[in-house]
């Protein structure tokens, strides 16, 4: 989209765009009313030069160097729908870190946490618990 349309859905710049951007990172949009939803936007619009440089930072020092090799536990959950990190990264993530363990949604995008807050909660407790610490 960056490179096509020449904007950056990750950086909204009206409430429209925002809830554009809400759409875009779930496969099946929760219902929120119109009122709240543009209340988060004009509230993360206020922040927008600060994910600006975020996400500059994001795109010019690539996590694949940082983490090759680590062998710290770690859970990835991947919604096998997910439109802005491909669910095939997935595989990349568990051959950079080979203790990191991959847990795939169908019919989720990409933030599971909520489009399906109890079964990303139950992953997670299930990893802390499978951690001998």
């Amino acid at each position: 989209m960056i490179e096509r349309e020449g904007r950056n859905p990750f950086l909204p710049e009206t409430e429209e765009d925002f809830a554009r951007l809400a759409a875009l990172v779930v496969h099946r949009a929760p219902f929120v009313p119109r009122p709240l939803l543009d209340a988060v936007a004009r509230r993360r619009l206020l922040h927008r030069e600060l994910e600006a440089r975020i996400f500059r930072q994001i795109v010019s020092d690539p996590l694949e160097a940082r983490i090759r090799g680590l062998a710290t536990p770690a859970l990835a959950v991947w919604g096998e729908h997910d439109r802005i990190v491909d669910p095939a990264a997935a595989e990349v993530l568990r051959a950079l870190m080979p203790q990191a363990r991959i847990v795939r949604m169908p019919g989720v995008g990409h933030l599971p946490m909520i489009e399906r807050p109890a079964q990303t909660a139950a992953d997670y407790l299930r990893f802390r618990a499978s951690l001998a610490i």
